[in-house]
């Protein structure tokens, strides 16, 4: 059994990883992620290779079992990412100056990606009790501009599926409701689906579950929706998304 604090730390990490890998992939729009090689340091996250930068603000809840007649307990997390580029080589990020998200610095990276990571003295992340606004100071590259999100969060319920998943036979990963997406990612070990907007449910086959091997794995539910904006001429994503991870175990 987790501790709440180990608990604390695999629930950062599940999403923090995805906010430093905002990718840009090779077509106009795409809502197909890169299927990740090590699922736990990558969650799916929408990609956008038009205009010159995605924004995610990222609102994730860990299941949290303490067990001893405890209720189930919900850890919730604020996090963002940025990714700018120039708006003709989508492989590689670009220096766009300071980037705060509801007034949070994020910390950028060698290769230019952007993310906010929870600290000792915030570890619950950014609080996005209102609507996510951003402000970037620019670069040669970027211009400068603040933004303030007018699409809210998904709505997303409880995984209501089972924690345990038989060695055999398909898997229906479920959730008890999703509301205000676009899309809905639908996380089982490495293996990533995508769905309809609100869609409230994703079937694995048996196929895909023997790749992932047995014991501890974990589940993901991520609905998410995106606009866009035009500074200086040039067109920037902004997304939120709301993601609910449990762990499973895959006899």
């Amino acid at each position: 059994m987790k501790t709440l604090n180990e608990a604390l730390k695999w629930g950062r990490f599940l999403t923090l990883a995805a906010a430093v890998s905002v990718s840009i992939s090779s077509c106009n729009t795409t809502d197909e992620p890169e299927t990740p090689t090590d699922p736990a340091s990558n969650p799916p996250t929408p990609t956008f290779t038009e205009g010159f930068g995605t924004l995610a603000a990222v609102k994730t809840v860990t299941t949290f079992d303490p067990g001893f007649g405890v209720p189930v307990q919900e850890i919730v997390l604020g996090l963002g990412s940025a990714g700018f580029t120039d708006g003709a080589d989508y492989t590689t990020l670009i220096d766009a100056g300071t980037v705060t998200l509801e007034g949070e610095s994020l910390d950028r990276f060698d290769n230019n990606a952007y993310a906010y990571q929870p600290t000792q003295t915030n570890p619950t992340g950014i609080d996005f009790s209102g609507t996510p606004s951003w402000e970037v100071s620019g670069s040669a590259g970027v211009p400068a501009f603040t933004h303030t999100t007018n699409i809210g969060f998904p709505t997303l319920g409880a995984i209501t599926s089972s924690t345990t998943i038989p060695g055999t036979g398909d898997y229906t990963l479920t959730v008890s409701n999703v509301s205000g997406s676009d899309s809905v990612y639908f996380m089982l070990g490495g293996v990533v689906h995508i769905e309809n907007p609100n869609a409230t449910s994703s079937t694995f086959t048996e196929a895909e579950i023997d790749g992932m091997g047995t014991g501890a794995n974990f589940a993901q539910v991520a609905p998410y929706k995106f606009e866009s904006a035009t500074y200086s001429s040039k067109q920037f994503y902004f997304v939120t998304e709301t993601v609910k991870t449990q762990s499973v175990t895959i006899e």
